[in-house]
């Protein structure tokens, strides 16, 4: 069962003629968005994204807090903040070969039961397993390997986990959801190959940590301040 404190945080992102995942992150009493940085690449502070909200897409300006130099990361924040639970942004307590979670909007798929989410659509969940972590490669920054099935529209959803040992279900965001590892094949058409070929989906997913995005917050901590009473 994913809990509300993730379901309220993940958000339908538009940018551009992209749409995409992103989801919200507290440090320091700030609210900040994470997402993919080959979503939204090109934009800088005064730049619009957009966010489904209520049957539509709603434009807001936002301020560009960082987009990583060496991972598939960006940082961006409102001049508000939507209200949510707790949700701890950190990878500590992930294992080798655990069960995780990551939800998104693939294809522009989403639930209309808005009023399960504040009228925000409800993100698709899907499972997987952690099957590898790199993080001593300062060129490409601490990313890790899910064995499991990613889509397009996934880019920069949220990858949360419970910690392994807790009887109490409680999630911490430990990655940001980038793509998928593809391997290029030759289509076949009545047993001959033609030299035409496609990308398959490996089931090998790549994710970055979410230490990425909170490095890029502590050199810029220009969030909006989080209310003091959280809904």
């Amino acid at each position: 069962m994913i809990t509300a404190n993730v379901i309220s945080r993940t958000f339908h992102l538009k940018f551009a003629d992209s749409t995409a995942t992103c989801f919200t992150i507290d440090l320091d009493n700030k609210q900040y968005f994470i997402t993919a940085k080959h979503v939204i690449n090109s934009l800088r502070t005064g730049s619009e994204i957009e966010l489904y909200y209520n049957g539509r897409w709603e434009k807001l300006p936002v301020s560009l807090i960082g987009h990583s130099s060496n991972s598939d990361v960006s940082v961006f924040a409102l001049d508000f903040a939507l209200p949510a639970h707790p949700l701890p942004a950190i990878m500590d307590g992930m294992a080798y070969g655990q069960d995780v979670y990551f939800l998104g909007f693939p294809y522009g798929l989403k639930s209309e039961m808005g009023h399960l989410n504040r009228d925000f659509p409800m993100p698709l969940v899907k499972k997987g397993i952690v099957s590898a972590m790199f993080f001593n490669n300062a060129n490409e920054g601490k990313f890790f390997y899910i064995d499991g099935h990613n889509n397009p529209g996934f880019s920069g959803g949220p990858v949360v986990f419970s910690q392994l040992g807790n009887h109490r279900l409680e999630y911490k965001v430990g990655g940001i959801i980038s793509g998928y590892r593809y391997d290029l094949e030759n289509a076949v058409v009545g047993g001959q190959k033609l030299d035409i070929q496609y990308k398959t989906n490996t089931g090998i997913i790549i994710a970055y940590s979410i230490e990425n995005a909170i490095e890029i917050i502590k050199k810029n901590p220009a969030g909006v301040t989080i209310p003091q009473i959280v809904l």
